[in-house]
């Protein structure tokens, strides 16, 4: 009896779940706005996630924009566009997932009135090490500047892990894209290739935070690249966590922390 009430209730777990993610498309796919407005002109945006696609080669391959409540097409919007990590990097691209809509990134849209831009990659389609990839990425930022007023100089970009490292690739190859950039439990390496640290400035600025138990990249490293660095990267701040780990933003205090250094690109402090 009382495995054939596990078993239901599997099942039950398993069809609740179905209904959720059907729910889940349904909604992104209708918050998804028709580029087809005039040059210059933008159409009210519903609060929330919307899924687009950007073509690439024979590929389509997803992204996801979050809208905050205080969008109004007829003020320019600060737009971050956040790369995920290797976990996401599976067969398939993951947008079908609604606990995407948990990711601590898109708690930065309603705090600093920021359109937030969530691409997916998968094996064969994801960055640094694939060109197609880190191409579309702009492709993808020129799609959201068509649907949605974008204030083209409050254009951010950075994300986690390999997303971080990613980061840099944009700070070599499209410096003038974006109006800073931040990055979280990221090696400052490239594959390839060595790291333009002068492309790092205060006009240009990076935000880094990294976890001293970082299991996946040495704190130790990564801190002593940025002393080595610091001198030509004049722009870039490097943070701490005590703790957490490599994957520190999703746990305990790792949405607060994404705000704070996120916090300091978006509201600049004045300079005295």
């Amino acid at each position: 009896m009382l495995s054939l009430c596990l078993v239901l209730l599997s099942v039950a777990a398993r069809a609740q779940g179905d209904v959720k993610a059907q729910n889940w498309l349904k909604d992104i796919k209708h918050n998804a706005l028709n580029s087809n407005a005039a040059q210059g002109s933008y159409a009210m945006a519903e609060n929330g996630y919307a899924l687009y696609f950007s073509r690439v080669g024979s590929v389509d391959v997803p992204y996801l924009v979050y809208v905050p409540r205080s969008y109004n097409p007829a003020v320019p919007t600060s737009v971050v566009v956040f790369l995920h990590g290797a976990i996401l990097a599976k067969d398939s691209f993951q947008y079908n997932d609604p606990a995407i809509a948990n990711e601590p990134i898109f708690a930065v849209a309603e705090m600093y009135h920021a359109i937030v831009v969530f691409p997916f990659g998968r094996r064969g389609m994801m960055w640094p090490s694939q060109a197609p990839a880190l191409e579309n990425i702009a492709s993808i930022v020129k799609q959201v500047e068509v649907n949605y007023h974008v204030d083209q100089k409050k254009v951010y970009l950075g994300g986690i892990s390999m997303g971080g490292i990613s980061t840099f690739w944009f700070i070599n190859h499209k410096p003038d894209m974006f109006a800073g950039f931040y990055a979280f439990s990221a090696m400052p390496k490239l594959p390839g290739e060595a790291v333009k640290f002068s492309n790092i400035t205060k006009e240009k600025p990076l935000y880094t935070m990294n976890a001293k138990d970082d299991q996946g990249f040495s704190y130790a490293e990564v801190q002593g690249i940025y002393e080595q660095q610091k001198g030509e990267a004049t722009g870039w701040n490097f943070g701490t966590a005590e703790k957490g780990g490599h994957r520190f933003i999703y746990g305990f205090g790792g949405t607060k922390h994404v705000q704070a250094l996120l916090g300091k690109l978006l509201m600049p402090q004045p300079k005295n």
